[in-house]
């Protein structure tokens, strides 16, 4: 069974949107809907995976790279080293599938009192081997949502829509919110819901998550959950996140 990008997004959305959420960090911002600032990099390295009935989907070493062109653009390469493990058949490992992505954050909040973006993502594989031993997802895919932040009363919301053209395969909505507050001395803590549907079933995901400020260049990211709805085998039983974000 080839990997899903919907499945193993999930264990992401939270860490990625957790990156806009932080009003003290404006330039380490890199996340939807913000961006990185004109010619500065933010680097992503973590592990994340889920678990679904039968099986374990782990990107052991995720490289998510970013870089700020301007002040509303954002490019993104994103390339994980992924292990598959089906009960019964032992694990494989080998090249994920690439994620290149470009962000436009169109609305300021600087203006309106809210930030607006968009971010196509396209995921394919590169390695026709790591596709064909379950390890990349199978088919390409076109990720295209619309993100929204937003303060209220101390509290950032940050909400996503989204629509995931998946080729050979039926396509994906998805939609989510994040809520975050300061819950400690430079650390937030964040709680998210995300939903997503497909003709056959559809799946919730709550996750936990924290970003816990280490220096002026580094921040500590972690989320775990789980998904809800029907108890189809691609459900995830559990996911997480844990990775540093490196700002230059």
């Amino acid at each position: 069974m080839a990997v899903s990008f919907s499945r193993v997004r999930c264990a992401r959305v939270l860490a990625l949107v957790v990156f806009a959420i932080v009003p003290a960090l404006a330039l380490a911002q890199g996340g939807p809907p913000l961006t990185p600032g004109d010619g500065k990099w933010e680097i992503n390295l973590a592990t994340l995976g889920g678990h679904t009935l039968r099986r374990w989907d782990v990107d052991v070493f995720d490289a998510d790279i970013n870089y700020g062109l301007g002040e509303h653009i954002q490019l993104k390469a994103d390339v994980p080293w992924a292990v598959a493990h089906v009960a019964g058949q032992g694990s494989r490992s080998g090249l994920g599938a690439a994620n290149l992505g470009v962000k436009w954050r169109f609305v300021d909040a600087d203006d309106n009192g809210f930030d607006l973006s968009t971010y196509p993502q396209y995921l394919s594989a590169w390695s026709s081997d790591a596709k064909r031993r379950g390890v990349a997802s199978a088919n390409a895919q076109l990720y295209l949502p619309v993100e929204f932040a937003k303060t209220i009363g101390g509290y950032e919301f940050v909400a996503e829509v989204g629509r995931n053209f998946v080729e050979h395969d039926s396509d994906q909505w998805e939609a989510g919110v994040v809520a975050a507050h300061g819950c400690a001395d430079a650390v937030e803590c964040l709680i998210e819901v995300h939903q997503t549907w497909t003709p056959r079933d559809s799946h919730t995901l709550l996750n936990f998550g924290l970003h816990w400020k280490l220096s002026e260049r580094s921040i500590l990211l972690a989320s775990a959950g789980r998904e809800f709805g029907s108890n189809s085998p691609d459900r995830q039983r559990f996911a997480f996140y844990f990775g540093i974000q490196l700002l230059r």
